[in-house]
C-alpha cells in the first residue's frame, strides 16, 4: 500500500531548514504522509493535523502506512517549510493552521476570530490566497 501524498503537501525549505529531525510515536495502522503538518496527541505522540485548535509539533520526514506495524516517524521541527495560504498572508504575520477540512493550510492569525487558535510560526514571504508561503516554525 503507498500512502497518498498529502493534499497541499508542506515542503521542506532544504536551505533553510534547521534539520532538527527528532522520531516520534503514531498509532499503528494509519496513514500520515510525507510532510503533512502534524499535532500533538500526546506526550510525543503524533497523528495529522486537523484544524486551529491543534497543537503543532512539527511536519512529518517520513510516510507512514496504515498497514506497516511500526509506531515511529520521523518529524521535523525548527524550519522553514513552505505551506498553502488560507486567504493574503503579509511577510512578518503569525500564521495559524487552518480550520478542519483544509489540511496542511495557514492563515494570518489574526484573521479568523476562533480563540483556541495556535500559533504556527511567522510567514516569512508575502502571499495571496492558494499561494506558496514560507513559514518559520520554531518548535
Amino acid at each position: 500500500m503507498t500512502v497518498t501524498a498529502a493534499v497541499n503537501a508542506i515542503r521542506e525549505v532544504e536551505a533553510y531548514n534547521d534539520n532538527a529531525r527528532r522520531r516520534g510515536t503514531v498509532a499503528a495502522g494509519v496513514d500520515i504522509p510525507k510532510n503533512s503538518l502534524l499535532k500533538l496527541a500526546d506526550d510525543n505522540t503524533f497523528s495529522q493535523s486537523t484544524g486551529t485548535a491543534d497543537i503543532i509539533a512539527g511536519v512529518s520526514s517520513d510516510d507512514k502506512e496504515g498497514d506497516d506495524p511500526s509506531t515511529s516517524i520521523g518529524v521535523y521541527g525548527p524550519g522553514i517549510f513552505e505551506f498553502t495560504a488560507s486567504g493574503s498572508i503579509t511577510a512578518g504575520d503569525n500564521v495559524a493552521s487552518a480550520a478542519a477540512g483544509t489540511a496542511n493550510q495557514v492563515y494570518t492569525a489574526g484573521d479568523v476570530s476562533n480563540a483556541t487558535q495556535i500559533i504556527v510560526g511567522s510567514a516569512v514571504n508575502s502571499v495571496s490566497d492558494t499561494e506558496r508561503v514560507r513559514v518559520r516554525m520554531n518548535l
